[in-house]
């Protein structure tokens, strides 16, 4: 049996832990704050590859069959822990307003031809769909197929499901060095102690690139801060993430509305701003005008792993046996944690390289 670590706990690396021990790996999980407490926890569940990816190409692939995995990985979760995760594929609605049709209508001309499940709406058609839409709103792309996830239910869900198979879980838990002997990477040392590992999977986020330079392996990943706010969804019953050019609003089921969110380029700072808040509610209230009167919740922020192409990096780490690397997912972590585990196991249990290499760290 295979002796797996894996360093962070966010929704990508609870992913792998849990898809490792299915497939019988004896795997340990350190994460040196809470479980999901950095990307994880700032974002807001959406399930939206065709929103996330316009462009054809391998990462609205990798979004499309992570999309098509998620009923399927989500019932056995609950099935599983007998907690519901809230997954919602009722559709996303693009919207625009008057002046911005163009590069909504190219948008959708290209996915269109593409086959995928797109329909064009007026914007008497979209409020059919969502009567608390703007009047000022005149077209829309819905998107049946995609949806969300309550984000916070599906980390609990990950970490009593790993708890469940037998994963050894420690939060909390800070590593100070990587162990190698004779160019493959045996583990590490950390405040719980010395821990060895045939393999080593760095999930670390926005701090996968100082883990590594441990190594003296440079990776450009970078912190990129969201900020994300909450309002109560008493009397305002939207059922649909509904999408624009300045921001998202996403309904979940716990009687919230999750507003997003900013990009930051601020370091490690990981605070709410009252601008970055600002910014946020003045984006989207346009869209859904009853927003104004939403009783307000709370807002908080995280660091996003983002990569110096803007695609994941998730393989092995060249130069050194024994060590692996998943993150980079930007705010796309919710999205593809179950295909990147899938790949990352089938990977770890001898499959083709090729299958990742559009993400291979070792692109860089």
């Amino acid at each position: 049996m295979s002796t797996c670590l894996v360093v962070g706990g966010g929704i990508v690396g609870l992913s792998l832990a849990y898809e490792f021990s299915r497939r019988g790996m004896e795997v340990t999980l350190v994460e040196q704050g809470e479980w999901g407490g950095q990307a994880s926890s700032a974002a807001a569940g959406m399930l939206a590859p065709l929103k996330e990816f316009p462009e054809p190409g391998p990462l609205l692939d990798l979004g499309l069959e992570s999309l098509r995995l998620y009923t399927e990985w989500v019932r056995e979760l609950e099935e599983r822990t007998g907690r519901s995760v809230q997954l919602s594929l009722d559709g996303l609605l693009t919207v625009a307003f008057a002046g911005e049709e163009e590069w909504l209508a190219a948008r959708f001309k290209r996915q269109k031809e593409a086959g995928h499940d797109v329909r064009w709406l007026t914007g008497k058609e979209a409020r059919e769909l969502e009567p608390m839409l703007s009047d000022r709103i005149v077209a829309a792309v819905y998107s049946p197929q995609e949806g969300h996830v309550n984000n916070r239910t599906l980390l609990d869900a990950l970490v009593t499901a790993c708890r469940l198979q037998g994963v050894r879980l420690l939060p909390g838990c800070v590593v100070s060095r990587l162990n190698t002997a004779g160019g493959r990477v045996t583990g590490a040392e950390t405040t719980a102690g010395s821990l060895a590992a045939d393999l080593t999977v760095i999930c670390s986020g926005a701090w996968s690139g100082l883990m590594l330079e441990m190594l003296g392996v440079s990776v450009p990943i970078r912190p990129v801060r969201g900020q994300v706010a909450a309002v109560s969804s008493a009397g305002i019953p939207l059922r649909r993430v509904v999408f624009g050019s300045a921001g998202y609003l996403t309904p979940k089921k716990d009687g919230r509305i999750v507003l997003g969110a900013t990009e930051d380029e601020s370091g490690f700072q990981r605070e709410v701003t009252l601008a970055g808040l600002t910014s946020v509610l003045q984006s989207v209230m346009p869209y859904v005008p009853a927003l104004e009167q939403a009783a307000f919740l709370s807002a908080w922020a995280g660091l996003r792993p983002a990569s110096g192409d803007g695609k994941p990096l998730i393989g092995r780490v060249p130069g050194w046996d024994g060590l692996y690397l998943a993150s980079g997912h930007f705010r796309n972590g919710i999205l593809l944690s179950p295909v990147t585990a899938k790949k990352m196991a089938d990977l770890l249990q001898g499959g083709r390289e090729e299958a990742l290499q559009p993400f291979a760290p070792g692109r860089f």
